[in-house]
């Protein structure tokens, strides 16, 4: 009698801290895994099911799994869900020691199993799948019922006694031979949407997962405006592309641009995803004129030449600071530096965060990690120090593990003096919203962000908030900033946006208001209206500034 082939395909989904709420996230990579199965003809008959928690509890997904009685568990592994994989591959080899286990996913590596915290998974595995999924999960789930199928199915690599031995190597599939859950109106409704317009990345930087990558595979436009459609049936709020950057591919961009001539979805979507500023080109601002918003990432991760150029990032700092220029008024723009960079040090790293200030309408900061097929491979050469449960940096070259960890509480006291402040342990954001009008004096001021962190407690700034908020008038208090005899207070109104600038009086020097020796100047534009609200303003914020600069 023929055995019910029952596929489980499980992950953990990220908990990231989305202060606006807009944000509502799934695995879409176990989604396109299901899609691969059920767009088979000869595996009509199959029975898929997913497990997408947002849990680090093993037990709430055997629960899931356990009366589904899988033949095949298919694990998207991550770095942070080796712990729970860990968990639930001990509870399912106790329920059931048939069933087959597989790993796939950016964390399915041999040098991440074969460190010691991840010994006991490895050693709970069948297989794990390197490369791309779709082609091998047809394949696994055709054969894994078979005795021989550990030969039969190619591009795994199968552990043994703490050895690996590899089945043979995968072709690259043809990416537009697989039909996305968007077409086959399988992913969920009212989530947040994704694309892929292609796959890969031209540019190999020692820090970035893409590793090695080519990026030649493209999706047709007739396969991406199949895929808008979908996303429009799937009442999606917003969508994110995963693609390396948006104009990294000029076949996909105009594949993209095609298929949304067609449908017109995203005319009326928010739309977020990573641009590369050196190749952008006035047909990509068009495009995005079109969007209903673009937010636009773009990971500097550094402006120290040398830095970039060691970890094999090209990057001409100049032609993106003219970029930019063109982007302003069109693009919001979300600069995104790595903290910790082999190579890199504290004095450089402040002169990048500066510049960033500067330049971008928000910043993200994220703590570097070892990952597989990035820096992993290069841990002992760039002399990493790492947890080897986490990834996390502890120690490289330019960050003794003291600096490190000192800095990076710095860090997190200066993105919780900015609006909107997001504060993960490995990462943080902010909203910087940069005054036009100040942006040429704060250039010329020597003055650095290492040298003004944390000028007020983040308990002092969230009261002063508060207060603002309830005495100015409209006005609120987005960040503060200074260092030694200088405090900035960046304030907005429903029309204007300032920064209030507090120093000790200097004899001769012209002021807008003056409080106990201290000195209150403001940066931008005020019109005679907001006036009376930025001196009550002040009288809110003097107490603090008094202590600060007293």
């Amino acid at each position: 009698m023929r055995v019910t082939r029952r596929i489980a395909l499980i992950a953990v989904d990220a908990q990231w801290r989305d202060p606006n709420g807009t944000f509502f996230s799934f695995s879409y990579g176990i989604e396109a895994l299901r899609a691969a199965i059920v767009s088979a003809p000869d595996l009509a008959d199959v029975e898929v099911k997913i497990i997408d928690l947002r849990s680090d509890d093993p037990d709430a997904y055997f629960e899931e799994l356990a009366d589904f009685r899988p033949t095949l568990v298919g694990l998207s592994t991550y770095i942070w869900s080796l712990d729970v994989f860990a968990g639930l591959t001990e509870r399912l080899r106790r329920h059931d020691p048939r069933v087959v286990i597989v790993a796939g996913g950016p964390a399915a590596r041999r040098n991440v199993f074969d460190l010691p915290p991840h010994h006991a998974l490895r050693d709970r595995l069948d297989a794990i799948v390197p490369g791309e999924g779709e082609a091998v999960i047809r394949e696994l789930v055709r054969h894994h019922l078979e005795p021989d199928w550990r030969t039969r199915v190619v591009g795994l690599e199968l552990p043994q006694r703490g050895l690996w031995r590899s089945s043979g190597e995968a072709e690259r599939p043809d990416i537009g031979a697989f039909p996305s859950p968007y077409q086959l109106d399988l992913a969920p409704k009212g989530k947040s949407g994704y694309v892929e317009t292609f796959r890969g990345c031209p540019i190999h930087c020692a820090f970035c997962q893409w590793g090695d990558q080519k990026s030649d595979r493209v999706h047709s436009a007739e396969y991406l405006a199949r895929h808008l459609e979908g996303l429009r049936r799937a009442e999606v709020p917003n969508v994110f592309f995963l693609d390396a950057a948006f104009n990294l591919s000029p076949r996909a961009f105009r594949s993209l641009a095609a298929a949304e001539a067609e449908v017109g979805v995203l005319k009326d979507m928010v739309v977020h995803g990573h641009l590369y500023p050196t190749f952008l080109q006035d047909h990509h601002l068009d495009f995005f004129d079109h969007c209903g918003q673009i937010q636009a990432s773009v990971g500097i991760q550094s402006f120290d030449p040398e830095v970039l150029q060691r970890l094999g990032r090209p990057f001409d700092i100049d032609r993106f600071q003219r970029v930019l220029r063109r982007m302003r008024g069109r693009v919001d723009v979300d600069i995104e530096l790595i903290y910790g960079l082999p190579g890199d040090n504290p004095a450089s790293f402040w002169r990048t965060l500066e510049t960033s200030l500067e330049l971008g309408h928000s910043v993200k900061i994220f703590r570097c990690l070892v990952l597989p097929d990035a820096l992993l491979e290069r841990a002992e050469a760039l002399s990493i120090d790492y947890d080897p449960r986490t990834f996390e940096m502890i120690a490289c070259e330019g960050w003794p593990a003291d600096v490190f960890a000192a800095e990076w509480r710095k860090v997190t006291e200066l993105a919780a003096s900015f609006d909107r402040p997001i504060l993960n342990e490995d990462w943080v954001g902010f909203v910087v919203r940069p005054h036009e009008s100040g942006v040429e004096e704060r250039a010329r001021d020597s003055r650095t962000i290492h040298e003004a962190e944390a000028p007020l407690a983040t308990a002092a700034i969230e009261r002063l908030r508060g207060a603002i908020a309830d005495a100015a008038a409209g006005w609120s208090l987005r960040g503060v900033r200074g260092r030694g005899d200088l405090l900035l207070f960046e304030l907005a109104a429903p029309r204007e946006e300032v920064v209030l600038e507090v120093v000790p009086r200097v004899a001769g020097a012209r002021f807008f208001a003056e409080r106990d020796g201290l000195a209150y100047s403001h940066r931008g534009s005020l019109s005679r209206e907001s006036a009376p609200g930025l001196r009550r303003v002040i009288e809110v914020v003097h107490g603090d500034a008094l202590g600060a600069l007293g």
